[in-house]
């Protein structure tokens, strides 16, 4: 135990490395869809359609560009395939999210 402790080699570690790595998956995720969100209220766009699916016919041009940046972006792409895998339940796109975005960015 000491000479992990010395070494820095503990369980602690790598949970906090753990830790650190999907802290920082979430910093990624959140500036991408910020981003998505500053661009359609600048340009006045619509963000939702009738639903709010991935992939689904009628979700609107905020789920449009996700699905756009996807195809680019492997943080965005990673961030996908755990939706739609339900690995995520929580994930941050849907309309409660947009508009507390909105409301943060007006003041």
């Amino acid at each position: 135990m000491r000479k992990r402790l010395n070494l820095n080699e503990t369980i602690d570690i790598v949970q906090y490395e753990q830790f650190k790595k999907e802290r920082d998956y979430w910093i990624q995720v959140l500036l991408r869809i910020i981003a998505v969100v500053k661009f359609l209220a600048k340009h006045n766009l619509a963000f939702r359609g009738s639903n709010e699916k991935l992939y689904d016919k009628g979700n609107g041009i905020f789920f449009r560009v996700i699905e756009m940046l996807e195809e680019f972006d492997p943080v965005i792409k990673e961030h996908v395939w755990r939706i739609t895998s339900e690995e995520l339940h929580v994930h941050y796109l849907g309309h409660t999210i947009q508009n507390e975005l909105i409301h943060l960015i007006a003041q």
